[in-house]
């Protein structure tokens, strides 16, 4: 099975032979490439002999102006770092971690890997759901570009056989939220906020927390019992 739905976001690589490699990476697994602002030329020979036997895939990759627009279509974006300290403090991705990453049908879960030399920006990595470090049990505490891609990639693999771990899709998802939003009004937390101001916020919340379909059906159906039990309360 492969990684259908998983996209490989490269944000201004410079290294062509880095770049071929992960579009041959690609090819191994079933994902697809998105490059942002790419620093060198994509479909120099070196890259498109690096990427043999998927040359296409890189003719194919169209490069995207920003991050921002490279992820708008994405439900989950993960960034990986080894310098920005949100991912130094977090414990090496796994495949535990990494579980729910996997997207619901017709979905898609963005990669997002920085830079060879500088890694991402702090304001790239702001625009990603979340941050992880990959593992480097070793003395280097860095992954060559294309060795971190093929890292990343072989913990989402080592998930893919359990089709009931996947992440929540986003009808889910947006239920799970509406509910909770219900009975917050109930419990009286808007009374000094109003559901559009705290919106961002609780969506922020949900997005941090990796739920099955299962676990956010389940979640939803607390929610709407525990609003049966709570007397009314009034509030914007």
């Amino acid at each position: 099975m492969d990684l259908l739905g998983i996209v490989v976001v490269l944000v201004r690589p410079e290294g062509p032979q880095n770049v071929g490699s992960v579009a041959r990476l690609c090819g191994n697994f079933g994902a697809s490439l998105r490059l942002v602002a790419p620093l060198c030329d994509p479909t120099c020979r070196d890259a498109l002999k690096m990427a043999h036997p998927r040359e296409q895939t890189l003719l194919d990759a169209q490069p995207w102006s920003d991050v921002h627009a490279a992820l708008a279509d994405v439900a989950l974006s993960v960034g990986t770092s080894g310098k920005i300290g949100a991912a130094r403090a977090a414990p090496s991705w796994s495949t535990r971690a990494a579980r729910l990453v996997l997207p619901a049908a017709g979905e898609r879960t963005a990669l997002v890997f920085g830079n060879e030399r500088t890694g991402l920006s702090k304001d790239e990595a702001a625009q990603c759901t979340r941050l992880v470090r990959l593992p480097t049990p070793g003395p280097v505490d860095s992954f060559n570009l294309a060795s971190a891609v093929a890292v990343a990639l072989t913990l989402l693999h080592a998930t893919i056989d359990d089709d009931d771990q996947r992440r929540a899709s986003a009808p889910a998802r947006a239920a799970l939220r509406d509910a909770w939003s219900d009975a917050l009004h109930d419990a009286g937390f808007y009374r000094t906020t109003s559901r559009e101001q705290f919106a961002p916020r609780l969506q922020e919340l949900l997005d941090k927390m990796d739920v099955s379909e299962r676990d956010a059906a389940l979640l939803k159906d607390m929610f709407v019992r525990l609003q049966g039990r709570m007397p009314p309360q009034h509030g914007p």
